[in-house]
């Protein structure tokens, strides 16, 4: 008697386990194991090593800026900078959504001036009509590094103009050099203190001079002001 109930006791534990581990079987079969499925996310999702080009330099241009197409729509500047993300910049009065990208040195906006951002948010299939950099390692076209005071930049290069708009809803006095006419260096709309409008030698500010520049624009659009040129037309040589 003692050696029947020991074998129904065995044949129980036996159907026990065979009913408790089965399913889990299963389920081990039909799915990766979580650490194998995060990882296949984290693949997915990243980019390609080296594929967002603004961490490799910050040469802004009027076709390019840090290596980002200027006229591609914001859809593909995402695609090439997974890791940028929707901000706000102001512009003279109003606050129009962009795409920001962040990188040692830099930080870039591709803005939408043309939407607001408390009716309106990025339009991902157009191309942004203004681009905004700030940070120490912004560079010209040509590679020089760009100053981030107004007496640097006409130490640098005399052959220049300032723009003077003391408006509070403008963009602020803004010097543009001769040679890279779609940068302008925006300073403040309280400086220069000796003019009050219109659009004034750079070789007026003095190489003393700390005011900061506190942001570069580029707009990809259409050329400079006419007023720009034909100032520059009659500007020192460097």
């Amino acid at each position: 008697m003692p050696h029947r109930l020991l074998r129904l006791r065995r044949a129980y534990l036996a159907g026990f386990a065979l009913v408790v581990f089965t399913p889990i079987a299963c389920s081990d079969r039909s799915s990766p194991p979580p650490g194998a499925a995060a990882d296949a996310v984290v693949r997915d999702a990243a980019p390609s090593a080296g594929a967002c080009p603004v961490a490799s330099g910050a040469r802004l241009a009027a076709d390019t800026l840090a290596g980002l197409p200027a006229r591609a729509p914001l859809d593909v500047l995402w695609q090439l900078c997974p890791t940028a993300r929707v901000d706000t910049v102001g512009v003279g009065g109003t606050t129009p959504p962009a795409l920001r990208f962040d990188a040692p040195g830099v930080t870039l906006w591709a803005i939408q001036t043309e939407y607001d951002v408390y009716g309106d948010s990025l339009h991902r299939a157009e191309p942004a009509d203004l681009w905004a950099a700030t940070g120490d390692s912004l560079r010209f076209p040509d590679g020089t590094l760009i100053p981030m005071r107004a007496g640097a930049v006409r130490a640098l290069d005399s052959a220049g103009v300032i723009v003077v708009d003391h408006g509070d809803d403008g963009t602020g006095s803004y010097i543009v050099l001769c040679r890279f006419p779609h940068l302008a260096m925006v300073v403040g709309n309280v400086w220069p203190t000796f003019a009050r409008s219109g659009v004034v030698p750079l070789s007026r500010a003095t190489a003393s001079d700390t005011t900061r520049v506190w942001r570069v624009e580029v707009d990809p659009r259409r050329p400079s002001d006419p007023a720009i040129g034909q100032a520059c037309a009659g500007a020192p040589p460097t």
